[in-house]
């Protein structure tokens, strides 16, 4: 089992990035996870910075999405820095947020097919076959074996992850639809004869700054959660459309004041007991878990509880 941190530094620029990545080495985590945000900095390039002043913790994308890269350009990115990080780099993916549809207006029907694909070239090419069989061109930095955490709150996506991925990530899923989740990835992975690591990352209120980071994230969880949520939730049609419109425009702040009480309830732990969450992550068949991170000084606080968390589980 193992503690990895999600950076949910605003707009990080390389110094951030890089004291995000020795703070979370120092505080023990296991891998450090880099938001693919087209209107942020590069991601790959944010990576590298926090490759050269580290030397223990796993990076990547967490996540990157098979539509706004080309995948022959995942795949170099990914041979790239592995050139600074070796064997600690992985690869995370997912179907894009609201904005890929909505800012980049890209369609995305086929996530499941693209993921799946994805995946598929990420490990042909770490066996050195082509990029393109009808062309036979290959890539010509050497691509290692790359471990692909998969994460996404939509049904397609829990069953491909579940399919294909190393790693499963359940992030930001509400704690009323998390035995689904946790089901439809299970049933996925059986039917492929795969057993992925579970990686739980819930959103727990620490108090402090963190509880208006959380309720930004609760509200793009909301707009992305099962209709049957919604429904529950007392959220309707023009109320999602407005909320959707609102985020693809940067408006978080001004989106959570559509997210009701129900939801956020749902989604945020206002109980941090160790134990407590130990107790569902069990239930759940969770091997790992993952933080998101605001500022660079709650990291050891962050990894700790979570590491607290982990020998809950192991008591039990």
């Amino acid at each position: 089992m193992g503690v990895g941190v999600i950076s949910h530094l605003q707009n990080p620029d390389f110094a951030a990035v890089g004291a995000l990545a020795r703070a979370a080495e120092e505080a023990g985590a296991d891998w450090l996870g880099v938001p693919d945000a087209f209107w942020w900095r590069d991601t790959w390039l944010l990576l590298a910075a926090a490759a050269r002043v580290t030397r223990r913790i796993a990076l990547g994308p967490v996540v990157t999405n098979p539509y706004l890269r080309h995948p022959f350009h995942t795949v170099a990115a990914l041979a790239s820095l592995q050139d600074l990080a070796g064997e600690r780099v992985f690869v995370g993916i997912g179907a894009g947020g609201s904005e890929v549809s909505g800012a980049a207006g890209i369609s995305r029907h086929d996530a499941v097919d693209r993921i799946r694909s994805l995946v598929d070239l990420v490990r042909r090419v770490a066996r050195g076959e082509p990029l393109d069989a009808a062309s036979g061109r290959t890539l010509e930095p050497t691509l290692r074996r790359v471990n692909v955490l998969v994460a996404g709150r939509a049904d397609g996506v829990l069953e491909v992850a579940g399919e294909c991925a190393d790693r499963v990530l359940l992030w930001a899923i509400p704690r009323s639809d998390l035995t689904r989740s946790a089901a439809r990835v299970a049933h996925s992975a059986a039917q492929a004869g795969r057993r992925p690591e579970l990686v739980w990352a819930p959103l727990v209120d620490h108090g402090g700054s963190s509880r208006d980071r959380l309720r930004t994230i609760a509200a793009y969880s909301v707009l992305n959660s099962h209709p049957t949520l919604h429904a529950r939730w007392g959220l309707d049609r023009p109320t999602l459309t407005e909320l959707r419109t609102r985020l693809v425009a940067g408006g978080a702040a001004a989106a959570q004041e559509l997210v009701p009480s129900a939801a956020l309830e749902d989604l945020i732990f206002s109980n941090a007991d160790p134990r407590s969450v130990a107790a569902i992550a069990v239930d759940l068949g969770v091997a790992s878990l993952a933080v998101p991170v605001f500022s660079i000084d709650d990291v050891p606080t962050q990894v700790g509880w979570a590491h607290g968390v982990l020998g809950a589980i192991d008591a039990q």
